[in-house]
């Protein structure tokens, strides 16, 4: 396994990251435990979570699967979802901060996290206060880095600028949608991160799984998939004809490497240099096992070429597409 440095900090993490979000929920405990053993056998040491996974279970699993072995591994998790009815159970203000650091180290049976992720970007809340609060957290001991999840890249300048300005702990990794069906990240984001020396950790690298190849323009999902179970973030954001549509283009791809359609797209993330380490989330063993068939795939010039001719660098399929938990902000309309 080649290890990579994560962003601003010296840990050295997988270039495939374990995503935990099945694990106490479609997937059960003593699946998500055996998961997480076999993939620490193969190498992988970084693993994301966040409290809001399964209502914390997937932070329970995690604890209990790593209780022998907590040394071995990097964990990330996130704070920002409600966890909740009380109307300071959710955000990334401190007080929900404070408390849900807490919350997580008992769940997760541990004294530290080795990354906390604000999960999105809090309108309401000062990104002042919550770079103190993150700053107090490392100084407890109880959080090593900190970070952030789908912040845009001018949201990410900001939050350094403040740290800098502030004297305060600096995000050491970003934490975004990056996949060959939506490639947007490349435009601002993923320069901007190499500029200052920022850690990059996509989520959804199969797209929720469209970059399978399992869904095609017409037909029903398949029986267990994601779609299938009415899966709210894969209805909301990657159920598009044009994503089908290209999935079924890159197969020729895969196959003259001898590779699955998930290991190729896959192999595509990660020939990114400007990549750390690749969110999987896999929900079965099978779909592990498949997952790290990639790590032997390298991509030509030519293979680059012909993603490029299907989905252009810094675009995405489909028109108009945006993800309504992070909607297009920059035009504002006035009643």
């Amino acid at each position: 396994m080649e290890y990579r440095t994560l962003g601003r900090a010296g840990a050295k993490v997988s270039p495939l990251c374990l995503g935990t979000m099945m694990f106490g929920g479609p997937t059960n405990e003593k699946d998500s435990i055996r998961i997480i053993h076999r993939a620490l056998d193969a190498g992988i040491n970084f693993m994301d979570t966040a409290n809001v996974y399964n209502d914390g279970e997937s932070e329970r699993v995690i604890g209990k699967a790593v209780k022998s072995e907590r040394e071995r591994w990097i964990i990330a998790t996130k704070v920002h979802g409600s966890m909740g009815e009380d109307v300071n159970q959710s955000g990334s203000h401190r007080v929900n901060i404070m408390s849900a650091v807490e919350a997580s180290l008992q769940r997760l049976g541990t004294d530290y996290i080795d990354v906390y992720y604000l999960h999105r970007w809090d309108a309401s809340t000062r990104i002042a206060e919550s770079l103190r609060a993150l700053d107090d957290c490392v100084r407890q001991g109880k959080v090593r880095y900190i970070a952030c999840s789908n912040f845009e890249a001018w949201r990410v300048c900001e939050a350094l600028w403040t740290s800098e300005k502030l004297g305060l702990e600096e995000f050491v990794c970003v934490q975004p949608l990056y996949n060959i069906v939506n490639r947007d990240a490349e435009v601002e984001l993923l320069p901007f991160c190499e500029k200052h020396g920022v850690g990059v950790v996509p989520y959804s690298p199969l797209a929720r799984g469209v970059l399978s190849g399992k869904y095609a323009v017409g037909q029903e999902p398949p029986k267990g998939s994601r779609a299938a179970r009415k899966d709210r973030r894969i209805l909301q954001t990657e159920l598009r004809d044009e994503s089908y549509e290209v999935a079924q283009q890159l197969r020729p791809l895969a196959d003259a490497h001898g590779k699955t359609l998930t290991q190729f797209a896959l192999a595509w993330v990660l020939a990114n240099p400007l990549i750390t380490s690749a969110i999987i989330g896999p929900r079965t063993m099978e779909q592990l096992e498949d997952n790290l068939g990639c790590l032997d795939c390298t991509l030509t010039v030519s293979d680059e070429a012909a993603v490029d001719g299907l989905v252009p660098p810094g675009e995405h399929t489909g028109k108009g597409y945006n993800d309504v938990a992070y909607p297009v902000l920059g035009r504002a309309t006035r009643g």
